[in-house]
């Protein structure tokens, strides 16, 4: 192919940018001028094969629902004459071995091409057609001519063979005029006269074999030379033999393979030569020389086939061939290696027997399209069974085995083991399921700040927020986080963005690998008012803790003054001079004991008397005393629902919720207004407890208490519920109301949502679990009797505080008991055993030092005397005990105590032990 010819190139290729570039190696070829026509898809491809207009064709391997090797097998079906050349981006072997068997001149990978490399596969595929076409035409002259001069053209035949006769067959066609044979060695320059192999002795040569130095020009040139009377002529080699033998006439043709001389062959004869003997020379030569191409190519050939089956053989890809039925007809040893099946035991066996049982049917479907010529080809993927139980991941590539008229002889294909490949696309899709559908906002950012990637929620969230674009809830500076996270190779976390009252916290975590950096985000609005109202409700209960410790010292000292106080009220009501201010201070100390008992109902430790009541006829019955107490300027409403279940409450505690929500309404409302109390049933969902973390789920009662006053700012809000926080003035409230509320409610198993708004009011939402149970009838209890004094019984009285004691003491004292005292329950227990177990009644403290509690003293006693009566005394409520009071023979006794009451429990207990 000279290097000035322009070449006619056909280019398949459906991607633009891959032409552009296939056409810049086009014109970097040097010395090639190409005229390059480009086509992007497979039906124009293959027309304009059909046409054979170009010298060569190249042709993309992917033509997007097509591929190039089927382009190429039509082509050549519908008489496709140009070498064809397949391209592809990827270097796949198979897809190696199936674009040579299917025909295609060369096989280049995109991303390997340069010009150089271009240039030499056109060049040599150029030169194998031509090569091709010209032995085809050289075989049917020397097939005619072969009869007269016995030329063989077997390829089995060697080289020295194939000459041998050639020159043979020359002398007897020229009768017996003397012919040779010269190889041309390139490296050393020469011409080898070749081996007198078929000549026989009479032919006239003689045997002698010269090694002659001839001049590379006379075989440089290609021409062909005729001499008469050549004797002492320089361009004839050997002289000393032309002049030995008398020749006088001389004729050389130069043996051309390729554009490159290989050889020359001579006949010397003793007769003048004409230009005929030229022709029948040329003819001949052109003979010898596609007996040499057909010699290389057959040498080719069979290293090809041996490096062929080294391929098939080393392969990691099984290669398969079955026939019509299905059955394994070849195998390579790579079957062996992937299902651990041996392949001379396969052989024979149907392939589907290896298919899963779930993709049998499908991919025994497909096989039967490409039998039946359905389709030219198939690709799947299927599991094939391997040796140990297992199933494999085989990714199956099938056409049909061809022969004349389109007969099927059964199917060829290879298969390629994808276990791991389906594994990993398995785990791929599996995290990358995990941004995809994740409910929290996810971006990826490029090292510049680009947004390159987000997932739905992210879009959903900037369309909530308003945001112009999806970066936009992003960090001011995120990209600066990005470019610092890769910078360093650390993460950043809690970076926090307020939009449109909603709060984003986000974290960047870079991908140095890839260069990207990964934002994750998340709506902690909720949780941020969430755990506000966790750390307020802790608040409130180690206020509680504080409030009801504070209490039950508080009782200690009350009981004290009150004990007092009431004894000597009781020795001087003739003396108004003592009386009066005695009367004073036990007013005091009833005052101080209402606010301890406030102080205990905020903190649950006050002692609850629970029955089953509506709601509904507590308000009515409060209504009067409401409308009184809030006064004629506050106009008292009331919207009840007719339909409003129980609850299970103590009825003096609900009164006082609803007494406390009306004072505190009232003091909001100070120049008049409006009170609507509400009741309603209510059904808590999941979603409202997400919001309200004291909240439960299931049926409730609710009371909403609302005023149009003064309303309250958010910090007031905060602290409402704490005890003796107040923003009245000094001496016009305690701080106590709303604490007793929150307390009230909390005891009842409820909550309390508030809602309030300066200058428009506030409304309080209580919530009480409802029950199906029905309203209990209340009844009156009849007014106590003075208390009997007692009868020399004997008190066992235990209490810690040297002063109660003393106090208790005397009480007891008082009312005739005998009285035997102890300051612990360890001394107690041993009291009781030096007295012989001989005491009526214990009387004790529950909160004791020394380890042991008032109630487990009673438990230790009454097991050495079984129904002893017991009284329980504190300053907390009856609940701290975790027991039942005031049932069988166990009562409790609340400090601050008068002497009256103490003296009316001892009453009860010793007549009920006289009963007994």
């Amino acid at each position: 192919m000279s290097s000035n010819e322009q070449l006619r190139v056909l280019l398949v290729e459906d991607d633009e940018d891959d032409f552009i570039l296939t056409q810049t190696l086009f014109s970097e070829m040097q010395g090639r001028r190409c005229e390059v026509e480009w086509l992007k898809n497979f039906t124009s491809g293959l027309d304009a094969m059909s046409r054979n207009q170009h010298d060569v064709c190249l042709v993309d391997y992917r033509l997007g629902a097509e591929n190039g090797i089927t382009l190429l097998r039509l082509a050549i079906e519908r008489g496709c004459k140009a070498p064809i050349i397949l391209l592809t981006g990827q270097g796949e072997h198979e897809i190696d071995l199936e674009a040579m068997k299917a025909g295609a001149a060369d096989y280049l990978v995109k991303g390997r091409l340069d010009a150089g490399l271009l240039e030499r596969s056109i060049r040599y595929a150029i030169e194998r057609r031509r090569a091709t076409d010209r032995a085809a035409s050289e075989q049917a002259r020397l097939a005619a001519f072969g009869e007269d001069v016995g030329l063989a053209l077997s390829r089995r035949d060697s080289l020295d063979a194939i000459l041998g006769r050639c020159a043979t067959a020359m002398v007897h066609y020229l009768h017996a005029a003397l012919a040779r044979i010269w190889i041309y060695d390139p490296e050393e320059k020469v011409l080898k006269l070749q081996a007198n192999a078929g000549l026989s002795e009479d032919s006239g040569l003689n045997s002698r074999q010269p090694r002659i130095t001839l001049d590379s020009s006379l075989i440089a040139e290609g021409k062909p030379i005729l001499i008469n009377r050549a004797a002492g002529d320089p361009r004839v080699p050997d002289q000393e033999f032309i002049k030995r033998e008398g020749i006088v006439a001389y004729a050389g043709y130069p043996l051309m393979l390729e554009d490159r001389p290989v050889g020359m062959m001579s006949i010397c004869a003793k007769n003048p030569l004409t230009e005929a003997i030229l022709q029948e020379m040329a003819s001949v030569a052109n003979g010898i020389a596609l007996c040499i191409e057909r010699k290389r190519s057959a040498e080719a050939l069979d290293a090809s086939e041996v490096k062929y089956r080294s391929v098939v053989e080393n392969i990691k890809e099984v290669i398969f061939q079955t026939d019509q039925s299905g059955r394994w007809t070849f195998l390579n040893p790579a079957w062996t290696e992937i299902t651990g099946f041996k392949v001379k035991e396969t052989l024979g066996s149907h392939f589907a027997d290896f298919i899963h049982p779930d993709d049998r049917e499908r991919h025994r479907d497909l096989i039967q399209e490409v039998l039946g010529l359905r389709k030219s080809f198939c690709r799947d993927e299927t599991r094939y069974l391997a040796s140990d139980g297992t199933f494999r991941w085989m990714e199956v590539y099938a056409q049909p085995i061809l022969g004349n008229h389109d007969t099927v002889f059964g199917i060829t294909g290879t298969l390629s083991d994808i276990t791991e490949r389906k594994r990993a696309e398995a785990e791929i899709q599996k995290l990358a399921a995990f941004p995809r559908f994740s409910p929290n906002p996810v971006m990826e950012l490029a090292a510049d700040g680009t947004l390159t990637y987000l997932n739905n929620a992210a879009h959903e969230m900037a369309g909530l927020l308003c945001a112009e674009r999806p970066e936009a809830i992003l960090p001011p500076n995120a990209a600066a986080f990005a470019q610092e996270c890769l910078h360093q190779g650390q993460s950043k976390q809690s970076q926090e963005i307020q939009m449109n009252g909603r709060m984003l916290s986000w974290s960047f975590f870079p991908i140095i690998a890839s260069q990207v950096v990964h934002c994750y985000g998340v709506d902690i609005t909720e949780r941020l008012s969430l755990e506000a109202q966790l750390r307020h409700s802790q608040k409130l209960e180690s206020i509680g803790q504080l409030a009801a410790g504070v209490a039950h010292d508080f009782n200690n000292i009350l009981t004290v003054i009150t004990g007092h106080t009431d004894r000597l009220l009781d020795r001087c009501q003739d003396d108004a001079t003592m009386a009066d201010p005695l009367s004073q201070v036990a007013a005091a100390s009833k005052r101080a004991a209402g606010l301890t008992k406030q102080l205990l109902m905020f903190s649950r430790k006050q002692r609850m008397q629970a029955k089953v009541i509506d709601l509904n006829g507590v308000i009515a019955n409060m209504t009067k005393m409401l409308q009184r107490l809030l006064g004629d300027d506050i106009h008292l409403e009331s919207d009840i629902s007719t339909s409003l279940p129980c609850i299970e409450a103590d009825n003096g505690m609900i009164e006082q919720i609803i007494m406390n929500l009306s004072v505190n309404a009232r003091d909001a409302m100070p120049k008049g207004g409006q009170l609507v109390i509400t009741t309603s049933s209510v059904e808590i969902a999941p979603a409202y407890v997400q919001q309200h973390p004291e909240a439960r789920t299931g049926r409730f009662v609710s009371l909403k208490v609302t005023d149009t006053g003064s309303g309250m700012t958010k910090d007031t809000l905060n602290r409402i519920f704490e005890p003796f926080f107040t923003t009245k003035e000094v001496g016009k409230g305690t701080g106590l109301g709303l604490a007793t509320v929150y307390g009230i409610v909390k005891q009842h198993q409820g909550w309390v949502d508030v809602e309030s708004e300066v200058g428009k009011g506030t409304t309080f939402h209580v919530f009480i679990p409802a029950t199906d149970k029905a309203s209990e009838t209340s009844f009156v209890k009849a007014a106590p009797k003075p208390a009997p004094k007692g009868g020399h019984e004997t008190i066992l009285l235990v209490e810690d505080e040297p002063v109660l004691r003393e106090l208790a003491c005397m009480i007891l004292k008082d009312y005739k008991y005998e009285v035997i005292e102890a300051g612990s329950g360890v001394e107690a227990l041993k009291i009781f055993e030096q007295l012989g177990g001989k005491v009526d009644l214990l009387l004790t403290d529950m909160v004791m030092p020394e380890g042991m509690t008032g109630r487990e003293l009673a438990e230790q006693l009454r097991a050495r005397k079984p129904g002893l009566k017991v009284i329980y005394t504190s300053g907390y409520s009856a609940d701290v005990m975790g027991g039942e009071v005031n049932l069988g023979n166990v009562r409790f006794l609340q400090k601050p105590y008068p002497p009256s009451i103490m003296a009316r429990e001892l009453a009860w207990c010793v007549q009920t032990q006289a009963a007994a």
